[in-house]
């Protein structure tokens, strides 16, 4: 698994190159973690081609990533799958 950082189509919200890069032979998926300028972080296989395209994506290192996930979630840690943990649900009032 390689750790990416890319930048959604729509401010925080849109599209990222998971489509792309699944296109191109690998596997993406996107975390939880978008920042106020809509950065997020996501997972590639090792395999994924990060060539060409419209997609601004950068591989992070995992030490990178969970930096990143901690600015927003203090408590993020590595999960044994690679992922990154994510905040708790809201709790219902």
């Amino acid at each position: 698994m390689i750790y990416l950082k890319w930048k959604l189509t729509d401010g925080t919200s849109g599209a990222g190159p998971e489509a792309l890069i699944v296109q191109a032979g690998g596997t993406a998926a996107p975390s939880w973690a978008v920042d106020a300028a809509g950065y997020r972080i996501g997972y590639a296989s090792d395999d994924a081609d990060l060539r060409g395209g419209p997609w601004q994506v950068t591989e992070v290192t995992p030490e990178g990533a969970l930096a990143f996930c901690q600015a927003l979630y203090p408590d993020a840690e590595v999960l044994p799958d690679g992922t990154i943990s994510s905040p708790p649900p809201p709790d219902d009032v």
